[in-house]
């Protein structure tokens, strides 16, 4: 194999899984918090399933020798990290949200509608 047809195999391989990686990430975060919000816990679980699947996705791109060290460590911070985003997120919602009810409750303003959330 050429070193040309090397590298386009390389680019093609980081690019499909790169892709897989943040499309995964995005469903993880999408039924997660759709199951939260419509209190539905099946929903919840897929996400949880594209979390393992991003995190699969990240750790296909590791095991290979395209990546120097610096990358392979910067994409395992990142797989591992994002596992907690969504949840750590989720409760910084329902803390803004209660915190903004109780003030509008004490009469200093007006209740943010947050849909079910209410």
């Amino acid at each position: 194999m050429s070193p040309s047809q090397e590298i386009a195999r390389m680019v093609g391989f980081l690019m499909v899984w790169g892709f897989l990686f943040i499309f995964f990430a995005g469903l993880y975060a999408g039924f997660y918090t759709a199951g939260k919000m419509f209190r539905k816990p099946w929903l919840t679980w897929i996400g949880y399933v594209f979390a393992v699947a991003q995190f699969a996705s990240g750790m296909n791109m590791v095991f290979t020798d395209f990546l120097d060290p610096f990358w392979k460590k910067l994409v395992v911070f990142i797989a591992v990290a994002y596992l907690f985003i969504p949840p750590i997120m989720w409760r910084i919602v329902l803390a803004f949200h209660n915190y903004y009810e109780e003030e509008a409750s004490a009469g200093h303003g007006q209740a943010a509608s947050f849909g079910p959330l209410n």
